[in-house]
């Protein structure tokens, strides 16, 4: 049995992902002479965070469970990844939403993630200006379409991941910590 780091360093180099292209998506420019190095030191939650970051950028993010129930009745096919908060709380509503939600998903066969801290989620999705009134009701659920011009290296990275982990034999299937 693999542990999620050995899985996401596993991944990271069998996609090629270096840590100073991704990084470009944050903002910041590091060293090449560097890359290799910190290649290695690439999480799921931080490719996460770059891929919501895409999509809030690219307008193929869908947020909210009625906005998402509506993408996912007429349009699942569109959909890469939907990406759920871990419930915390003891709020029966939001249990039952998400064992819908993951149902669907599962017979539709649309990834999905599951994020440890909703206030991160939050955060986030508030970075981007046009997210700013974002609530935690707004991110009980989240949807990534695919992007009209082919994925990114951090899009595949999330799916590889997800595929890796949800057909292998590791229980309980990892919850992603998103980076601070």
């Amino acid at each position: 049995m693999y542990t999620e780091r050995q899985i996401e360093c596993s991944l990271l180099m069998s996609s090629e992902i270096s840590l100073s292209k991704l990084s470009e998506d944050f903002g910041e420019r590091s060293d090449p002479s560097v890359a290799k190095t910190q290649k290695a030191a690439l999480t799921i939650g931080e490719a996460v965070a770059i891929t919501l970051k895409q999509a809030l950028r690219e307008r193929r993010l869908t947020m909210g469970v009625l906005d998402c129930g509506k993408l996912l009745s007429c349009s699942p096919n569109r959909v890469m990844v939907c990406i759920l908060p871990e419930v915390t709380s003891g709020d029966i509503s939001v249990l039952i939403q998400h064992t819908l939600i993951r149902s669907f998903c599962w017979e539709h066969e649309i990834r999905l993630l599951t994020v440890k801290d909703e206030e991160s989620l939050l955060e986030l999705v508030r970075g981007s200006p046009e997210y700013q009134d974002a609530t935690a009701q707004s991110v009980s659920c989240m949807l990534l379409e695919y992007p009209t011009d082919g994925n990114s290296e951090a899009d595949n990275f999330v799916c590889g991941y997800h595929d890796t982990v949800m057909y292998s034999d590791m229980y309980p299937k990892p919850v992603i910590h998103l980076p601070d």
